[in-house]
């Protein structure tokens, strides 16, 4: 609850999205602060969201039968390893955002997280109390140098505490910072480097796994995990490839975009599907549009071959990075699509086609299909007698009239009717010659295997 992702009355799960989280910690941070004394409260504990927490201590610290100093220090140091890692089967919500040796330790939640977050720890906990340490440091040498020897001693043991502190802090500030703005660096001397620097941006799609994996220096003090999927994200080979996530291409763009390129999935998942897979694209939407809804569209965002693109799939459906077009970065899916029913007509007709086929379905599926409306212009404009003869095909394979719609087919059929009276007149004679098929939903599902190897359906609509 003190994160924000529970419902403090009790209705379950919060969006973080919509819900009104008042109640939580600002951007869903707890800071522990493992400098200041138990009953200091100047750090994250001293928020009133926390008051949930002090409460539950009350209630049950003593039957955790802990030796830790109190509650900061048992979430600090024993939380994550002794519950809540073990309780999401090493798949946790909650993570220990933590200095080397988890003297600061700043816990998030997956489902808060943003690419702000760590700039907030920074900017709101981190940095503050950087400047309490060095404010505590000019006091003991104050001290320290003074007239009071007892005071002198006292502070000379103090100093060196404090100061190990600071350096401690520091180097967590920095690797924050590394984290947040550039990326994890590589584990180890023999693994794949970043391609390019880029911010942390989570991602829920992309899983616990891989979302930690980016921040493994900061994890790695109470969760060694990360640092192992950072490697294997790095590396990128044979089971262990998930280039199929967002991060993946974050930081290592050109590697994921030339899969892309060879592999329709993973254009799906990285928002180029139109860009490099334009045929499966029109095809798949033909299929979504009678699955889904007929003003289905795969929706894509500007794509960047350099990794700064977001991607977004349905109708009205929203990705990330709204960018706009440059040099490298295209329009989506838009140009992509008008690009291909200008240049490849022939090829957008023959998967109407075959669409409209399979939805005629056959055996105990097989069904009238009168009409197919296409949401783009352009095949009848271009095509016009090729789509009156798919339309006659069709026609005749179910026994029933069939017609292709757009937006550009009133115009375009009245002007090849009227410089085509012939056409239409044998059109007349063929439609009236058709037989409507008996849809027996008793076939027998062993004829379905016959009418899968006929090329086409008889003139009169039978079903055999």
């Amino acid at each position: 609850m003190a994160l924000g992702r529970f419902d403090p009355a009790g209705n379950g799960v919060l969006d973080p999205a919509t819900a009104d989280l008042s109640h939580a910690l600002p951007a869903g941070v707890l800071f522990l602060d493992g400098t200041l004394p138990a009953d200091d409260r100047r750090d994250g504990l001293g928020h009133p969201a926390a008051a949930t927490l002090h409460a539950a201590w009350a209630e049950h610290g003593p039957a955790i039968g802990t030796k830790r100093a109190g509650l900061r220090e048992w979430l600090a140091l024993d939380f994550f390893k002794d519950v809540h890692k073990g309780m999401y089967e090493n798949r946790p919500i909650h993570w220990p955002l933590s200095s080397e040796k988890r003297t600061f330790v700043a816990w998030v939640n997956i489902h808060r997280m943003d690419e702000r977050t760590l700039r907030i720890l920074l900017a709101d906990h981190l940095v503050p109390t950087l400047a309490r340490l060095d404010g505590e440091l000019a006091d003991l040498r104050a001290a320290r140098d003074g007239v009071d020897k007892k005071a002198s001693r006292a502070a000379e043991k103090d100093l060196d505490r404090v100061m190990k502190a600071k350096v401690e802090l520091e180097a967590f500030i920095a690797m924050v910072e590394q984290c947040a703005d550039r990326g994890a660096p590589p584990v180890d001397a023999k693994s794949t480097a970043r391609e390019r620097d880029a911010r942390y941006v989570p991602d829920l799609d992309d899983g616990v796994m891989i979302n930690a994996a980016g921040l493994w220096p900061l994890l790695e003090p109470q969760w060694k995990d990360p640092k192992k999927w950072w490697k294997e994200l790095s590396e990128s080979k044979g089971k262990k490839d998930y280039d199929w996530a967002h991060l993946a291409r974050r930081y290592w763009p050109a590697r994921v975009d030339a899969k892309c390129q060879e592999d329709p999935s993973l254009g799906v998942a990285h928002g180029c599907f139109w860009r490099y897979h334009p045929e499966r694209a029109w095809a798949w939407e033909l299929r979504l549009q009678d699955e889904i809804g007929p003003d289905f569209r795969i929706e894509e965002r500007p794509y960047d071959p350099r990794g700064e693109s977001g991607f977004a799939v349905g109708v009205g459906a929203i990705g990330v990075d709204p960018i706009g077009v440059s040099e490298t970065r295209d329009g989506g899916d838009g140009p992509h699509r008008e690009a291909w029913l200008r240049e490849h007509p022939e090829e957008a007709l023959a998967a109407v086609e075959k669409e409209a086929t399979r939805r005629m379905g056959r055996g105990k599926k097989k069904k009238v299909v009168e009409s197919m409306a296409l949401l783009e212009r352009g095949l009848w404009e271009r095509l016009p007698a090729e789509v009156w003869a798919m339309e006659l095909r069709l026609s005749e394979k179910q026994g029933v009239e069939f017609r292709l719609t757009s937006p550009d087919e009133p115009e375009a059929r009245a002007s090849y009717e009227a410089e085509h009276p012939e056409e239409v007149a044998r059109r007349a004679q063929v439609m009236a010659s058709l037989v409507p098929p008996e849809l027996d939903l008793d076939d027998d599902p062993e004829d379905e295997d016959a009418d899968a190897s006929d090329d086409d359906a008889s003139d009169d609509g039978d079903e055999s």
